[in-house]
């Protein structure tokens, strides 16, 4: 009882409700949200804190930025799910005096046009649709080095993505894969994952909450394992290559996308790295190890703004 009465409580503020309304939309950070409700950051900050406490919003890392959007009914108290089936039903059709919906679509075109946002800085630093666009190049045989052994026809594909995340890149893999699995150990990031999903109505994408150095998947069930950004969070990234070794079939590929070494130790703490990049020599020893052949890496050039390098690294399995 005493959680309905202090969400009710919560819903009775205007404010509150409007910010509700505009993350059920799209998620959005403190500085879009301060330009749309044209209140102070440090009163837009307060409202959040008071709706994340209640688990009504939650609140995921976008490189240096943090992005709200409304829960999923699963994160919340058992006894507000009533309630909150009612407020998704309502949030679509309310009214607004205030035309807030004006001005979230200029903020979204002002995302796009500047290049950042969601699109574009996805989940972690130096995860860029360049950089996907060249490791996707690895896989498809397209980059001239003929290291993939895949063809163009890559329909039959069964592609796990390890440490998805957002599922940002676990969507695009869908458009050209049989089947995707997604696979993250944080429950609350891969809910983002599921709404994605969800929202476009792809059948061939599963998402699993499990650890990648520990996977319930089969030994030899799958045609390439991606490794998008994920291996600096694992305490042994070895652990993780010799699971990918393990599921995969044989002659399938292990694709990585990494950040070179670097000295940014802000990662650390801000966005629960574990590790400061690999060495190209070092991420190819563990491929290795792992019983990976026809090993391919490459440095990507640092591109104009950019703090990081990214490491692109294939192998295909003994």
């Amino acid at each position: 009882m005493s959680n309905i009465a202090q969400a009710l409580r919560l819903l009775g503020d205007e404010t509150r409700l409007r910010i509700l309304i505009l993350v059920s939309q799209t998620p959005l950070n403190v500085s879009e949200l301060t330009t749309i409700l044209g209140m102070a950051q440090s009163g837009v900050s307060r409202h959040l804190s008071h709706l994340r406490k209640m688990k009504l919003i939650q609140e995921r890392k976008e490189g240096i930025w943090s992005y709200y959007q409304l829960a999923q009914k699963e994160a919340l108290d058992i006894e507000l799910h009533l309630l909150w089936n009612y407020l998704q039903d309502q949030l679509s059709s309310m009214k607004d005096p205030n035309n807030d919906r004006v001005r979230l679509h200029e903020v979204l075109r002002q995302r796009e046009i500047s290049g950042g946002g969601l699109n574009e800085q996805l989940l972690e630093p130096g995860q860029s649709w360049y950089a996907w666009s060249c490791l996707l190049g690895v896989l498809l045989g397209q980059n001239g080095k003929g290291k993939s052994g895949f063809d163009s026809g890559t329909s039959d594909l069964e592609i796990i993505d390890l440490g998805c995340g957002d599922g940002t890149l676990t969507v695009e893999m869908a458009k050209f894969a049989k089947r995707v699995i997604g696979v993250d150990f944080n429950p609350d990031i891969l809910a983002s994952a599921r709404q994605r999903v969800d929202r476009l109505g792809l059948k061939n994408v599963n998402l699993l909450v499990e650890d990648v150095s520990n996977l319930s998947l089969p030994s030899e069930s799958l045609d390439a394992v991606f490794f998008s950004q994920s291996l600096h969070h694992l305490d042994d990234p070895e652990s993780g290559l010799h699971e990918a070794a393990r599921i995969l079939r044989p002659g399938g590929q292990v694709l990585i996308m990494e950040l070179a070494s670097h000295n940014e130790d802000w990662v650390l703490e801000k966005l629960g790295h574990k590790w400061f990049g690999f060495e190209k020599e070092s991420l190819m020893d563990y491929m290795h190890k792992a019983g990976f052949d026809n090993l391919y890496s490459e440095i990507l050039p640092f591109r104009r703004e950019e703090l990081f390098q990214i490491i692109l690294s294939a192998g295909r399995k003994s």
